[in-house]
C-alpha cells in the first residue's frame, strides 16, 4: 500500500474514531431518554421506602424522567441487590444500599459481594435505631428487659425489619454477650415489624424510626437505641454505650448501580440525587423518622462500605451468627 492510500485509510479510521466518540458522548448528554427503575429492599411504607421515594421523585424531575420505585424486600434488601446485581450498567435500573444489604453477605450465601459487584453512586442519610416495647409492657428500663430476658430464655420474641439487618445483627451480638436467648421473628420491613408488636405478636421490635409515630402517641414506649448518641427527639432515652453493652450501629443509606455503570452516568446521577437533598417534601420525610441527612459522594459511599464489611462482618464471624 503506498503512502497516499495509507494516509486515506489513517484519515478514515480517526473519523470514525471521532464519531464513535461523539456518538457515546452524545448518549451520556442525553441520559436518560426513558423512565428509571430504583429497586427498593425493603416493603413499602417504611423509613426506607417513603424517604428513597421522596427523594427519587425530587431527582427525576432534575433528570428530566422519573426514577420509578420497585419494592423488592427479603433477605434483609438482599433480594432487590441480586437482581440489581444482572441488571446492564446502563444507568436504567437503580437499587439502595444500606446496611442490611451489605453485611447479608456474612451471614448467609448470597451471589453478590456489595463492595466489588455494585456502583456507588451516593449515600443520602443515616436511620435512628431503637428498642420499643408497648406501653403496658411490665418493664420499665431496658435493664429491666435484659434481666427478665436472662431469667426466662426463650421467651422474649422480638421483631425486625428483616433477618441480616443491623437490627437482628445487634440483638444477636447483645444476647451473646449478656448470655440471653430469645426469638427473632423477622419481618420484610419495618412498617410490618411496627405492626407486629402493636398486635401483640412480639415482646420487643428493635428496628428503625417507624415505631416513632406510636411512641409519641403513647403506644409504644422506647427504652433505648443503639446509635451512637442520644436522639434529638428523645434525649432522656439512654444509648446502650451509656448503658455499658458496648454496641453502637451506624449504618448509612445510598443509591448504588449495577457493577460498571459508566462515570459521566455516574455523575449525572450524583449530581441530580445531590441537587434533590434540598427539596423540602423530602426533607421533611425524613424529619418524620428522626433520619439525620448524611451525605457522602461515590467515593465516599465506597468507603461505607468497605468499613461496615471490615467491622461488623468480623463480628459476625466472630460471633457465628447465621440467619
Amino acid at each position: 500500500m503506498n503512502r497516499s492510500a495509507e494516509s486515506k485509510w489513517a484519515v478514515r479510521i480517526s473519523s470514525l474514531l471521532v464519531f464513535s466518540l461523539l456518538s457515546i458522548s452524545s448518549g451520556w448528554a442525553q441520559y436518560p431518554t426513558k423512565p428509571i427503575n430504583l429497586l427498593i429492599g425493603a416493603a413499602a411504607g417504611g423509613a426506607t421506602s417513603i424517604t428513597l421515594r421522596t427523594l427519587s421523585d425530587a431527582a427525576g424531575k432534575i433528570l428530566g424522567q422519573p426514577i420509578v420505585l420497585l419494592n423488592k424486600p427479603g433477605g434483609g434488601g438482599a433480594v432487590a441487590l441480586v437482581l440489581l446485581k444482572n441488571e446492564k450498567p446502563d444507568g436504567y435500573t437503580l437499587g439502595n444500599i444500606n446496611a442490611a444489604g451489605v453485611l447479608s453477605q456474612y451471614m448467609r450465601k448470597v451471589p453478590y459481594d456489595a463492595l466489588t459487584d455494585f456502583t456507588p453512586i451516593i449515600r443520602y442519610g443515616d436511620y435512628t435505631y431503637g428498642v420499643v416495647i408497648r406501653a403496658e409492657s411490665p418493664w420499665k428500663t431496658f435493664q429491666e428487659l435484659i434481666e427478665y430476658a436472662k431469667a426466662n430464655p426463650g421467651k422474649i420474641k422480638f421483631s425486625t425489619s428483616g433477618a441480616g439487618t443491623f437490627h437482628h445483627l445487634v440483638m444477636e451480638v447483645l444476647a451473646r454477650q449478656e448470655g440471653i436467648k430469645w426469638t427473632h421473628i423477622p419481618y420484610k420491613g419495618g412498617h410490618e415489624a411496627t405492626t407486629a408488636i402493636l398486635g401483640g405478636h412480639v415482646d420487643v421490635e428493635a428496628c428503625s424510626s417507624e415505631w416513632k409515630p406510636y411512641v409519641e402517641s403513647g403506644k409504644l414506649r422506647l427504652l433505648s437505641t443503639y446509635n451512637p448518641n442520644r436522639l434529638p427527639k428523645f434525649p432522656d432515652v439512654p444509648t446502650w454505650v451509656e448503658l455499658g453493652y458496648k454496641i453502637a450501629a451506624n449504618g448509612g443509606i445510598g443509591v448504588v448501580g449495577p457493577k460498571g455503570l459508566s462515570r459521566p452516568i455516574v455523575d449525572k446521577l450524583h449530581g441530580a440525587y445531590k441537587k434533590a437533598m434540598d427539596d423540602p417534601t423530602f426533607r421533611k420525610s425524613m424529619e418524620i423518622y428522626d433520619m439525620p441527612i448524611a451525605y457522602r459522594d461515590p467515593e465516599g459511599l465506597g468507603k461505607d462500605i468497605k468499613e461496615l464489611g471490615d467491622k461488623w462482618g468480623k463480628l459476625i464471624v466472630d460471633f457465628g451468627i447465621k440467619e
